[in-house]
C-alpha cells in the first residue's frame, strides 16, 4: 500500500515539473477554481411592449433567459488485471460500451427587478430506471362464457426530471427569499461537503465535482446587513405530510479580513441536531477551505430511540491555480465520525430510508488529490488530469448500500481506493479522446483492479 501511495505521488510530482516552465510559473497566480460556473444562459429577449395587450402583461421591462448544457459521452472500459480465475480475453469479452446523451435545460424569468421565476430540468438517455409494464384485465360474459381481455400498457420513467424549480422575491431591498426546489451552498469543501450534505439530498461525487448535487424543498430567507458583507440565512423544509415533520435550519457568514466564516444549525423533530461551522479565504495565493459538523446522536438512533452518541465530522482542504502553464492542483481531507455498525438492523433502517445511504460511504478518514493541466506542450487541444481517493477504516458494504450506490452517492467512494489519470486530445472543438488507467481498491488487503478507459466526447456543450 505504501509503495502504491508512493507511487502516485511521485507521478503527480513527476507530472508537476515536467509541464511546469520554471518555478516563477508555479507561483505565479492565484487560484480561481471557485468561481462562478453557473452556465446561464443567453438572453433571448427583453420584452418591451408596444400594443395594449402586452402592456403589464409581458413583462414590459422583464427579461427572459433560456440556456443549459448538452452532454454526448461515449466510454468503455476494459479491465487489464483483476484478481479472479478469469483469463485475458474472458476480461475482454466482458468489456462493456456506455453511451450516455443527456441535456439540462434552463428557464430565467425576471419581469420586475425584485421577482424572479427558475426551473431547470434534464433529459437522459438511457433511461436510469427500465419500462415497466402495467396490465389491466377486463371481465366479460357472452353466451353463458366468461371472456378476459387483457390490456398492457407500458411506461419510461426518469427519462425526464426536474432538478430545480423556485422563485426569488425581496422585501425593501433587505430580506430576500427563494421558496421552491433549489440546491443549498452551504459548504465550502470540493471533493466532500459534510455541512452542505445535511439538507442536500445527494453528495458530491468526488470524481465528477462539476455535476450539481440535488436540493430539497425549502424556503429560504437571506437578511442583509446594512454597510456589510455579513448576512443570516434561515432555512424552513416544509413536510409534506404531518407538519411536526418540518425541519429548520440557520447559518450566520460573518466576513474577517479575507477570510468568511459560518455557524449554523439544524433542528428537526425527533432528529438529529446539529451545529456547523465554515471557513473560506486565502493564506498568499493558497486557496483554504474547511468544515466542521456536530451531531448530538444519528438518525438511526433517534429513529430507534436509542442511547444518544456524539458523532463529529470535520474536512479541511486546499486549492492551487497556475494560470500559465495552466495547473490545477486540489486536496482534501475529511474525518467522518459515524459509528454505526453495518448489522441487521443498520441495513434494515438504510433500505427504508435511503437518504442516509451516502453516510455509510465516507466512515472513517478520506482523502482526495486532483491536478489537472489544462495545456500541455502549449496547446490546449492536449490535456491531462491526475485523481486519487482513499478511505482507511471502511467496512465492507452490504449490500442494500452497494445497490442503491449510483442512486445516492459517487461510485468511487464504493472502494478503499481509486487511482486514475486520463490524457485528453481534442483534435476539434466537437470532438474529445480521451485515454488512461484506472485502478480501484476494494480493500487494501486485496489486489486492485486495473482497468484501461476510454472516453468520446461528441459534441454537446453549453448554450
Amino acid at each position: 500500500m505504501k509503495k502504491i501511495l508512493f507511487i502516485f505521488s511521485v507521478s503527480i510530482i513527476l507530472l508537476t515539473s515536467i509541464f511546469a516552465q520554471s518555478d516563477d510559473d508555479l507561483f505565479d497566480g492565484d487560484d480561481d477554481l471557485f468561481g462562478d460556473d453557473d452556465f446561464l444562459i443567453e438572453e433571448v429577449t427583453d420584452v418591451s411592449a408596444k400594443s395594449d395587450l402586452s402592456k403589464g402583461v409581458l413583462f414590459d421591462n422583464g427579461t427572459v433567459k433560456i440556456g443549459g448544457n448538452f452532454t454526448s459521452e461515449l466510454n468503455t472500459s476494459f479491465l487489464v488485471y483483476s484478481d479472479d480465475d478469469k483469463s485475458f480475453m474472458e476480461h475482454f469479452s466482458d468489456t462493456k460500451i456506455s453511451p450516455n446523451v443527456g441535456a439540462y435545460l434552463t428557464v430565467d424569468a425576471r419581469p420586475t427587478q425584485d421577482l424572479r421565476m427558475y426551473t431547470k430540468f434534464g433529459l437522459r438517455y438511457p433511461f436510469s430506471s427500465k419500462a415497466t409494464s402495467t396490465a389491466t384485465t377486463t371481465k366479460m360474459s357472452f353466451g353463458g362464457q366468461d371472456f378476459y381481455n387483457t390490456k398492457v400498457d407500458t411506461s419510461i420513467t426518469d427519462w425526464i426530471y426536474l432538478k430545480e424549480l423556485f422563485t426569488d422575491f425581496s422585501v425593501a431591498d433587505t430580506a430576500f427569499f427563494r421558496f421552491g426546489l433549489h440546491t443549498v451552498t452551504w459548504g465550502a469543501g470540493y471533493f466532500f461537503s459534510p455541512v452542505s450534505d445535511i439538507i442536500n439530498t445527494s453528495m458530491i461525487d468526488p470524481e465528477n465535482t462539476d455535476a450539481q448535487v440535488d436540493g430539497c424543498f425549502n424556503l429560504r430567507t437571506q437578511i442583509t446587513f446594512p454597510d456589510t458583507q455579513n448576512c443570516l440565512w434561515v432555512y424552513v423544509m416544509p413536510a409534506f405530510d404531518y407538519a411536526k415533520n418540518c425541519a429548520f435550519a440557520g447559518k450566520y457568514d460573518l466576513v474577517l479580513g479575507g477570510w468568511e466564516l459560518g455557524l449554523g444549525g439544524y433542528w428537526k423533530y425527533e432528529a438529529a441536531p446539529k451545529v456547523t461551522f465554515t471557513a473560506s479565504g486565502s493564506l498568499k495565493k493558497f486557496n483554504l477551505f474547511g468544515e466542521a459538523v456536530f451531531q448530538y446522536g444519528s438518525d438511526l438512533e433517534w429513529d430507534n430511540e436509542k442511547d444518544k452518541t456524539a458523532i463529529f465530522k470535520a474536512t479541511a482542504g486546499f486549492s492551487y491555480t497556475w494560470k500559465d502553464p495552466s495547473i490545477t492542483l486540489v486536496g482534501q481531507y475529511y474525518y467522518d465520525g459515524n459509528n454505526f455498525e453495518f448489522d441487521n438492523e443498520t441495513m434494515m433502517y438504510l433500505a427504508s430510508n435511503p437518504m442516509y445511504v451516502k453516510d455509510s460511504f465516507t466512515k472513517g478518514h478520506n482523502a482526495a488529490l486532483a491536478l489537472s493541466f489544462g495545456r500541455i506542450f502549449g496547446t490546449t487541444k492536449l490535456t491531462a488530469a491526475v485523481f486519487g481517493i482513499v478511505n482507511f477504516g471502511k467496512e465492507d458494504l452490504p449490500p442494500v448500500v452497494t445497490s442503491l450506490l449510483k442512486e445516492y452517492g459517487a461510485e468511487s467512494l464504493m472502494g478503499s481506493g481509486t487511482f486514475s489519470a486520463m490524457l485528453n486530445y481534442a483534435p476539434t472543438n466537437s470532438i474529445t479522446l480521451g485515454i488512461g488507467p484506472h485502478m480501484t481498491f476494494a480493500d487494501w488487503d486485496s489486489k486492485p483492479d486495473v482497468a484501461l478507459k476510454l472516453t468520446f466526447t461528441l459534441g454537446g456543450g453549453k448554450f
